[in-house]
Parts: structure tokens; sequence; C-alpha cells
């Protein structure tokens, strides 16, 4: 805490007045770090032009910024083994949030209420949420991450296509 303090320009007191200890410092770093990532990423959603572009960019600013500031840290160990329950909770609203989002916009550009439509888009949406976890499981370069996240985008926007 007190280089944290010393970084920041406060005294560890003043620090103490804000944050409990260092892993709550983690905690509120990363929900705002994570809190811009998911607007950058739903403001590009919603400014791209065709499903494609739109899904790329979805990934590319929620996963692929990220990746790029996670792999590239000389923490990264760190931070990608971290379990703290305090950062679970600082980000549960955001991802909440976030993936609300998409889904919405998912039912704009294919509506229904139909069962057979909502399995569709909560498939897509699944798709979309879950598989990138495995894309990175071999910890690959900036690069090949995020050429692995356009072939998901892609693959996806095909599916949305082929029904719309």
């Amino acid at each position: 805490m007190a280089k944290i303090a010393a970084s920041a320009g406060v005294s560890r007191p003043a620090l103490y007045q804000y944050f409990s200890d260092k892993d709550d410092v983690f905690a509120s770093a990363f929900a705002s770090v994570f809190e811009v990532r998911t607007s950058e990423a739903l403001a590009a959603l919603r400014s791209a032009g065709t499903v494609p572009d739109a899904l790329d960019a979805l990934l590319q600013r929620y996963e692929g910024d990220l990746w790029k500031l996670v792999a590239r840290s000389k923490h990264f160990d760190e931070i990608v083994a971290a379990k703290s329950s305090r950062v679970t909770a600082a980000v549960a609203i955001e991802v909440d949030r976030f993936w609300g989002e998409v889904a919405r916009w998912l039912a704009t550009i294919y509506p229904g209420g139909s069962l057979i439509q909502v399995r569709r888009r909560d498939d897509w949406l699944s798709v979309l949420r879950w598989a990138p976890q495995g894309l990175r499981v071999d910890r690959p370069s900036v690069s090949d991450y995020r050429r692995r996240l356009a072939t998901l985008a892609r693959g996806v926007a095909a599916d949305v296509e082929s029904v719309g």
C-alpha cells in the first residue's frame, strides 16, 4: 500500500480512506478498465454497418483490447490467476449490462419471439460470450488472438445472416 500511495502521490492514510487493501485497489482498477472496455465495445457494436463488422468490432474492443493490455503486462500471470471475489463482484454488474445490450442488439437484427428464434439468439450470445476464452487457452500473441476473434465474428455473422 505504501508503494501504491507513493505512486499515486497521496499519503498511505489517505489511500486507506478509499481502499481497504491492495486487493481492493486491484479490484477497483480492474473494474475501471473493464467498464471502459465494455462501453467502447458497445459503442463499436452500434456504430458498425454490417453484422460481420459489428460483431468483429464488438469482440475486438471487448476481448481483443483487454487481451492486449493483459498479454503485454509484466504481471500477466498474476492477473490471469487472480480469482478475487472482489474483482468478480466489481465487474459482475458491468458484465450483465454488457451481455444484456448485446442480446438486445441481436433481437433487433433477428427479431421474433418463437422458441426457435429465441434459442437461436441465445446460441449466438453464448458463442460470443464463451468462445473467446477457448481462443486464448494457448496464450496466443495479440495479433493471433485478434485474428481468431475476427474469424469467430465472421462465423456467427454468417449464421445470423443466413436466417435473417
